[in-house]
């Protein structure tokens, strides 16, 4: 069965998946920084028009998507070391060890890679693609809202046999000041590729403008590396936890902030009192009360709402700490109660003291194994190709034979700053390590020559280089 037959099915698959595909679009575009508008439109359903304007000036749009992000993709921030190694376990010749180095260097391996496990723990998928462009090798990482796999494989479902990738969409005149959207798809299988649009039809001028109107895919394998964390699905169930506490924290802030308003700005009220037609309200708003007869006086008083800021405060630490343990990360400890004046500082802490050795652990153990494909992948089956069409200036061909093994570096423990001083400086005081010694492991990405330096201001600093002492006349050492 030709792609062309599949057609039809990798429409129907497209459509299924339109819900998947809208909520990783709004994660990546609040990884992008754009929360803003999500927040009003939770306001926007929950609050009346009027309240809505008044709340929105006040929203506290707190990206902690970002943050959390950013932490747990740290398995690159120590560049892992690459080796060339043959087929016997030993390493491979000098020209594979060049060939690498050079594709390390011209594709920025691992700020690309950095990237990928970005949307990794993003979206819990994504897709590398290796390319040549301009006479260069390049390396695009595909988020999961602009992709989706296929499989007909009737042994393994979880193996793409195709990939779709959306390439915008195109606005066509259909009568007088009518028009309609036609979205564009690239098809990938082993042997065939396609520009297929959302009605199904083949976009042959699209495709001899590639000149490959024939739509053969060149490689012989799917030129991409799939990187999946569900082991029993093709594609990963989204995490809808991720995008409601993404946008529910930043929102209780927002209520506090709008509650704060009331709660500064107290109503006044009259009973049984008439106010004069110009009366101007300041600074916020009068409620005429009428009484209950008109013999009662008129009384003029003041409503001042409460909010207890601290129990929401504590909430929000509360429902952060327990989301953070639900994706295996262990927050920061806060030391008593978080309060108006430490939320900022507290919040910070908790974060960046975030633990997440398990998630790391499990990360580093999928992408040996993405490493391994990609490689496999790029100088196997598409390197040799680029140089038999001339397009790339490093002609060296791999040894089939040989392989890439990926190293990550070992993380230390992660032990506060505070608590490791204390150690370190009892250490020291029984003798069990050196100064010099306990310096370094404070400040670990310092080399010999800046810790001597270091030692040597903190030295003089603190006075403990000292001028001979001059021996005193008639001393029992004279």
């Amino acid at each position: 069965m030709s792609l062309r037959d599949d057609i039809p099915k990798l429409l129907a698959h497209i459509n299924d998946n339109r819900p998947l595909l809208t909520h990783n679009q709004k994660l990546f575009d609040i990884y992008e920084g754009n929360l803003l508008p999500y927040i009003e439109d939770a306001l926007r359903s929950q609050l009346s028009e009027q309240s809505f304007e008044q709340a929105r000036h006040r929203i506290s749009p707190l990206n902690v998507l970002i943050r959390l992000i950013d932490k747990l993709s740290a398995i690159y921030q120590q560049k892992p070391v690459r080796e060339a190694m043959s087929g016997i376990g030993e390493r491979a010749v000098p020209k594979d060890s060049e060939l690498l180095k050079w594709y390390e260097l011209t594709l920025r391996i691992n700020s690309r890679f950095n990237v990928s496990n970005e949307f990794f723990n993003l979206f819990k998928n994504d897709l590398i693609q290796p390319y040549v462009h301009g006479g260069a090798p390049k390396m695009r990482i595909i988020p999961s809202d602009r992709f989706l796999v296929y499989s007909n494989d009737p042994i393994d479902p979880t193996i793409p046999t195709h990939i779709i990738l959306f390439m915008g969409s195109r606005v066509e005149e259909i009568g007088k000041e009518e028009f309609r959207t036609v979205e564009i798809y690239h098809i990938y299988t082993d042997e065939e590729f396609l520009i297929v649009n959302s009605d199904g039809e083949v976009e042959k001028k699209s495709m001899v403008a590639l000149g490959n109107e024939d739509g053969i895919n060149v490689f012989g394998v799917l030129p991409f590396v799939y990187i999946n964390r569900s082991n029993n699905l093709l594609i990963p169930k989204a995490d809808t936890d991720t995008l409601s506490m993404t946008v529910l924290l930043p929102l209780i802030m927002s209520d506090i902030n709008y509650a704060v308003m009331f709660q500064a700005f107290s109503i006044i009220y009259t009973l049984n009192g008439k106010l004069p037609d110009n009366f101007k309200m300041a600074p916020n708003s009068v409620w005429p009360i009428e009484g209950r007869s008109d013999e009662e006086k008129p009384e003029l008083g003041q409503i001042k709402p409460q909010v207890d800021i601290d129990q929401v405060l504590n909430l929000i630490q509360a429902e952060l700490a327990f989301w953070l343990n639900t994706r295996g990360i262990k927050p920061g400890a806060i030391t008593g109660a978080m309060t108006a004046q430490n939320f900022s500082s507290a919040i910070s802490k908790m974060v960046d003291e975030m633990d997440t050795t398990e998630a790391r652990n499990k990360q580093v153990e999928i992408y040996t194994d993405v490493e391994a494909d990609f490689w496999e992948l790029l100088l196997n089956q598409m390197h040799p190709v680029w140089v038999k069409g001339s397009l790339v200036e490093n002609r060296t061909i791999w040894t089939p034979t040989s392989k890439v093994i990926t190293n990550f570096a070992e993380q230390i423990p992660m032990v506060r700053r505070g608590d490791m001083i204390k150690d370190l400086k009892e250490e020291v005081a029984a003798g069990f390590t050196t100064r010099k010694n306990a310096v370094q492991r404070l400040n670990p990405k310092k080399n010999e020559d800046e810790i001597d330096e270091l030692l040597g201001e903190i030295d003089e600093e603190r006075g403990f280089v000292e001028e001979p002492k001059e021996i005193e006349e008639g001393s029992a050492n004279e």
